[in-house]
């Protein structure tokens, strides 16, 4: 994992957009074999980072629980797990990450939300390695662009929760199932 985080855009840039490829071809599984009226998607930490740019690039998807995750694969100002006091330097990215992130960041893709995907954050108080402020920034954005699509945005701050503690906690996980079963 340090590894990782300290050459994030280089290391985990290629694996957020593999992964978030890989999810649409679950869904085309899911929909061949179930015939689901509507595609819910969700994730906890990458996994809701994945969750949210899956509903960005597949319009099947119609709710998104995105659980301790940002819009942002910048992640401005991501902190340490172990030290909340050390922002990560997150390195340089290869031009293959680079690809990934230019085609399917969703923070820079806001026009793929237009058409207003339910998406609901629900993010620690007290988590700084995850900033809720990316989920504002995203919510506002839209804002500007696609007032619609904003109004589907959803973002709970869990109290006294740091990233660790919102990802472990059972009411957090229930808050997201319970979006996505609306």
């Amino acid at each position: 994992m340090i590894r990782a985080f300290s050459q994030f855009r280089r290391n985990v840039w290629p694996i957020l957009g593999h992964t978030t490829l890989d999810a649409m071809r679950v869904l085309d599984w899911a929909v061949e074999s179930f015939q689901p009226d509507e595609l819910v998607v969700g994730g906890v930490s990458m996994g809701g980072d994945v969750a949210v740019a899956v509903a960005g690039i597949d319009h099947r998807v119609g709710r998104v629980a995105a659980m301790i995750a940002t819009p942002d694969w910048t992640r401005p100002g991501m902190t340490a797990l172990d030290d909340a006091k050390t922002v990560i330097d997150q390195g340089e990215p290869t031009a293959y990450g680079q690809w990934m992130f230019d085609h399917l960041n969703p923070m820079t893709h806001l026009g793929s939300f237009a058409r207003a995907p339910a998406i609901t954050f629900q993010l620690g108080e007290n988590d700084l390695h995850i900033n809720r402020e990316n989920a504002v920034r995203f919510k506002a954005a839209l804002a500007g662009a696609y007032p619609d699509a904003a109004a589907q945005v959803d973002i709970r701050v869990h109290s006294s929760l740091d990233h660790l503690g919102a990802g472990r906690d059972p009411r957090v996980e229930d808050a997201c199932l319970d979006w996505l079963v609306r």
